[in-house]
């Protein structure tokens, strides 16, 4: 299996209600590139089986520095829009890690 597709597998399958397995996207979320650097970066040695919820400051700070970058930033993000919908994989990994303490806001 490719990195990328185990990455996938990491992020997406296990923290993404909008990811379908099989489905070719040439996009991918901001939350996903970011933990792909970390990871790349040794910032991340691993991702977790599941992350504790973010508080709502963190999730405000986290959209701030990070979906207004995302390519679904415009087209396409529910959660972008009121916060009502669900956020996608890459965003709930993120603002779960930081709650765990695992990263700092301010690594974003």
């Amino acid at each position: 299996m490719e990195k990328d597709s185990v990455l996938k597998n990491e992020v997406c399958l296990r923290f993404c209600p909008y990811y379908k397995e099989g489905k070719k996207e040439d996009l991918s979320c901001r939350g996903y590139a970011v933990v792909e650097r970390f990871l790349q970066q040794g910032r991340l040695v691993s991702i977790p089986a599941s992350c504790s919820k973010c508080d709502p400051a963190g999730i405000e700070l986290i959209v701030q520095r990070l979906c207004m970058y995302c390519d679904f930033h415009e087209d396409g993000c529910d959660f972008f829009q009121d916060r009502t919908a669900r956020p996608c994989g890459g965003f709930a990994l993120l603002a779960g890690l930081i709650a765990d303490g695992a990263l700092k806001a301010g690594d974003l």
